[in-house]
């Protein structure tokens, strides 16, 4: 059982170590978007007056993995999805918080070439994503009552543990290093209470470079 474990191993890694040591890092940035759910935000007794929140934001990653064959790899990845503002303006008493929320990716990559330096990709696995809402401006009494002081609710952040996936086209300019133009989808992140919830994607151009 052993010697076809073996076999099986070196059959699945030989052709990618014969193209390079398997490993590649990359990196990018581009925007993000979050689709809020309103009534997070506008339910808790806070929203007397007008609100309002940023749908778009920009965002980065870098990323890293192993191709344990010519066309399927492991990749994890690290991103910042975005800073969006959400306003509460109540007869004047303004009130603006900032949600950030980033993720830590874990992923089976597969590879598609199309011929020539052309290359399509796909990534599915899991988000490790992490939340937070800040209050950054309070000018009057809206003081909104996100995260109450109670043992359960306290800290204005969140994490939560969701679907992700991802597409994208690559065109190799040389057979070290590449262009990526990646669509990745990272599910609902934030808690209900604590930070309110979104469902956030992101598109970036990102450099990749193989070992």
């Amino acid at each position: 059982m052993k010697r076809i474990l073996r076999l099986a191993l070196l059959l699945a890694c030989g052709p990618a170590l014969a193209q390079g040591s398997g490993w590649y890092i990359g990196g990018g940035v581009g925007t993000t978007k979050a689709d809020f759910v309103r009534s997070d935000f506008t339910t808790t007794g806070l929203a007397t007056g007008t609100y309002s929140a940023d749908d778009d934001s920009a965002g980065g990653r870098v990323f890293g993995g192993y191709r344990v064959a010519p066309n399927w790899a492991v990749e994890f990845g690290l991103a910042s999805l975005g800073r969006y503002k959400h306003r509460y303006n109540n007869a004047g008493n303004v009130a603006v918080y900032d949600y950030d929320a980033s993720a830590l990716t874990v992923a089976a990559a597969a590879r598609l070439p199309v011929g020539g330096v052309v290359s399509l990709n796909g990534r599915f696995g899991i988000a490790f994503t992490a939340t937070e809402l800040r209050l950054r401006r309070d000018n009057g009494t809206a003081n909104p009552p996100f995260c109450p002081d109670t043992w359960w609710y306290s800290d204005c952040s969140s994490q939560s543990t969701n679907l992700y996936w991802g597409l994208g086209a690559q065109f190799d300019v040389t057979p070290r290093w590449g262009i990526r133009l990646d669509y990745d989808n990272y599910g609902e992140v934030g808690e209900e209470f604590e930070t309110g919830r979104a469902d956030i994607e992101s598109v970036s151009v990102n450099f990749v470079w193989r070992f």
